[in-house]
């Protein structure tokens, strides 16, 4: 609980816990159902509610039943940390949350170095969705604080952090990872052909998960603001509807009536070519209010295709001088961008020939799968210690 949920504790404090639970995986259960347990456990969540820092503010009004559920939540914790793992020599772990969990146990049981690979910033989307969820403050403190607490517990652990973007790395700094220990390496797509020509039907196509991160909303009110002026523009957007966010969607789809876009925007489901569907694009659209370094912009530029987008994570570092950026939630900005490269689509091929040959120089996948091997390679000969990875190997070492 302290380890977790605290706002100051060494992170590192919390492993021989967990370590705990992996070498006695059959006494977890018991131990959660147990009073004594109960007991610490409230007093450790009555220490952390008291606690006093000038960044955060004051403490969270917690009843039994969200005592109950926290207590159900750090017995989850302790279950990820006792299931086994397959022998390896380098944990990868994808994001700066649970799934540090295991990795933190082997390297503790195992001394196996660890290699943290951040696309967006956990702690900061959680951060994101807590403010939007309309949670009370109770409901809003626990997964803020357990996604900073798991954060915090991966920056530690880990031997090298890869975060695909520089914007990412200051968060991770700003949490405690040395600059020595981080290298960035940004996303890279397969080298791109000649790409197509324009269709030049003012057809603008986004790509993306139904997700609130994706802020589809916001695409959906771009799309009515540009058929204002563009009545011949067309939406298209490709995405499936994750597990969990089945109301999200629906919520998209009835603005999406109330906006009356009818087939001005068309939801296409999912698909298995990102990069065609891209190809029938005069416009690609990103709304996000989060990224890492997103994929769809570079498949966009991959296939010459401006993009306009929202300024988040590494957009502008995948993109500087072949597209149009805006806040985030800026449907004005936005819209003004699209009706822009629509009306005057040879400034949108300008646009796009730039993208492509800034893809092609500087995000190949190539180029992003020599830097993870580079990292993971360098750990993998030497478990035993921590090798000097930032070295320029890669496409961005610190």
């Amino acid at each position: 609980m302290r380890g977790l949920l605290g706002w100051s504790p060494d992170p590192l404090d919390l492993v021989p816990a967990l370590a705990w639970c992996r070498q006695n995986p059959d006494l977890v259960l018991p131990t959660f159902r147990d009073e004594e347990t109960w007991r610490q456990y409230v007093e450790a969540l009555v220490r952390v509610l008291a606690e006093d820092h000038p960044e955060v503010g004051g403490p969270a009004p917690f009843d039994l039943d969200r005592a109950v559920e926290t207590y159900q939540t750090i017995s989850w914790v302790a279950r990820v940390a006792a299931e086994p793992t397959p022998a390896a020599d380098v944990s990868l772990v994808t994001a700066a949350g649970w799934s540090a969990v295991p990795a933190a146990v082997d390297k503790a049981l195992h001394d196996r170095p660890v290699v943290l690979s951040e696309h967006g910033v956990y702690v900061r989307e959680n951060y994101l969705a807590a403010v939007r969820s309309g949670a009370d403050a109770a409901g809003r403190f626990v997964p803020t604080r357990l996604a900073r607490g798991l954060t915090r517990l991966a920056y530690a652990v880990s031997d090298v952090v890869t975060p695909v973007a520089e914007a990412n790395a200051a968060w991770e700094e700003g949490l405690g990872v040395a600059p020595q220990r981080i290298v960035v390496i940004p996303n890279g797509v397969p080298a791109p052909g000649a790409p197509a020509p324009a269709p030049r039907t003012r057809t603008v196509v986004s790509v993306g998960r139904l997700d609130p991160l994706k802020d589809v909303p916001t695409m959906l009110r771009v799309a009515a603001a540009v058929r204002r002026r563009v009545p011949d523009a067309t939406f298209l957007h490709y995405g499936p509807v994750p597990r969990g966010q089945e109301e999200y969607a629906r919520s998209c789809h009835e603005l999406h009536t109330a906006l009356g876009l009818g087939e001005g925007f068309r939801f296409m489901g999912p698909t298995k070519d990102p990069t065609g569907v891209v190809r029938e694009a005069d416009v690609v659209l990103m709304t996000s209010i989060s990224e890492g370094f997103p994929m769809s912009v570079l498949e966009a530029l991959s296939q010459a295709r401006p993009v306009v987008t929202t300024l988040v994570g590494g957009v502008l570092d995948a993109m500087r001088g072949a597209g149009v950026t805006a806040p985030p939630g800026d449907v004005h900005g936005l819209a003004d961008a699209v009706c822009a490269l629509l009306l005057d689509p040879g400034f949108a091929e300008l646009l796009g020939t730039r993208g492509h040959a800034r893809v092609t120089r500087l995000f190949g996948q190539d180029r992003c799968l020599d830097g993870y091997a580079a990292v993971l390679g360098a750990l993998a000969t030497d478990v035993r210690g921590t090798p000097a990875v930032a070295d320029g190997t890669g496409t961005g070492a610190r």
